[in-house]
């Protein structure tokens, strides 16, 4: 079932992305994603950040947004994604860290928000990027 509240983004590489106007915190985007379309953005090279950054831009929304990277359980960044396949340890590689980030400047700040990318609590709520399809 697609929600009336998220607009579709195309990517020309391999995914499809879907911007969700929804605040949610990370686990609920998580969820909303899993059910939805596929999972939480994985962002895995400057060209492809930038591209999804400008089309969130487009329809007016200019704030964060939640991605799929989250701290692990070994305190490790990976990303939310399900084909584990595509990444070794659920890491692309790609970073996009703001400066000084990550922090966890207020602690328990595991989970990241999307341009340069910073660190946040989870249970904070933002609109956020799912991914849609399979490798095309």
């Amino acid at each position: 079932m697609k929600s009336n509240h998220s607009e579709k983004l195309s990517s020309c590489l391999t995914y499809e992305y879907h911007f969700v106007n929804m605040s949610k915190n990370w686990t609920e985007a998580q969820s909303y994603c899993r059910e939805n379309y596929t999972d939480l953005v994985t962002i895995d090279n400057p060209e492809e950040m930038n591209r999804v950054i400008n089309r969130v831009n487009l329809t007016g929304y200019t704030g964060p947004v939640w991605i799929g990277l989250k701290k692990g359980n070994l305190w490790k960044w990976q990303w939310s994604l399900e084909e584990r396949r595509l990444y070794s340890d659920g890491q692309t590689g790609f970073s996009n860290w703001n400066s000084g980030q990550p922090n966890n400047y207020y602690k328990n700040e595991n989970c990241t928000l999307s341009g340069r990318w910073d660190d946040r609590q989870c249970g904070e709520k933002h609109p956020f990027l799912c991914y849609d399809g399979e490798l095309k």
